[in-house]
């Protein structure tokens, strides 16, 4: 019996291992961990290194949602229908013109203007709660926009796995977001602090700060992290 469950355990471990494995060389290769959402029978769209480092700027969010963005394949037709519920639910988008109008909202105004103001009007409030973030408490804040021009590429991208925009639709609004976050930030450390905080703002009592926060630091961190292979700048790339 002992023997038997030593096996087992040998098992087990060598399986969890290989699962590990497998999200790592995932993350190389596609920029997310697992695909099984995603039908990579079918044709996808190879982005171009320019594409692919906007994508980048939404990674947090793709992370959390194993979006891939070294490819863009096509979801399975059951993952299609639950993301879609999904961002009607938390979006309101239905269609191409709920995709867009929300779109340019987030390009032009989005929560920043509202958040900044609060940090000037609030701001040791608002730096206690950073100090207590664990990932922000070692960063300085100083802007909180990364949070919409993140979220602007994500929605775009969205909206084009979901059929609702073509790549000529989303595209400008990915390179927006990228543009506007290179403006505005001078790495992927700056900008994922902005992310964190403007997300905290948002929404204080949200229970995934932490997962979001983890997220942040692994890609920041970690030796596979799309991050780590995609510099900040130049943009575009050669």
């Amino acid at each position: 019996m002992r023997e038997w469950l030593r096996s087992v355990s040998i098992f087990l471990s060598n399986k969890k291992i290989a699962a590990i494995e497998l999200e790592n060389e995932n993350l190389r290769q596609y920029g997310a961990r697992d695909l099984a959402g995603f039908d990579l029978t079918q044709p996808v769209r190879q982005p171009t290194p320019t594409e692919i480092r906007a994508l980048a700027t939404g990674a947090i969010l793709f992370f959390y949602g194993d979006n891939p963005i070294r490819i863009l394949p096509q979801l399975k037709p059951e993952e299609l229908v639950e993301r879609k519920a999904a961002t009607a639910q938390w979006w309101g988008i239905y269609d191409t013109d709920d995709a867009l109008e929300v779109l340019q909202s987030l390009r032009q105004e989005g929560h920043r203007h509202k958040f900044q103001g609060q940090l000037k009007r609030e701001s040791l409030q608002w730096y206690n709660r950073f100090a207590a973030n664990p990932f922000l408490k070692s960063r300085a804040v100083t802007n909180v926009g990364a949070w919409d021009y993140a979220r602007l590429v994500n929605v775009a991208r969205w909206c084009y796995d979901y059929g609702y925009l073509s790549w000529e639709q989303a595209w400008p609004f990915i390179d927006a977001g990228t543009r506007l976050a290179l403006r505005d930030y001078d790495s992927w450390d700056s900008f994922a602090a902005g992310f964190v905080a403007g997300r905290l703002m948002w929404d204080v009592d949200n229970d995934s700060h932490g997962d979001i926060a983890e997220i942040a630091r692994y890609l920041l961190e970690s030796r596979v992290s799309p991050w780590r292979d995609i510099p900040w700048q130049p943009y575009p790339v050669e």
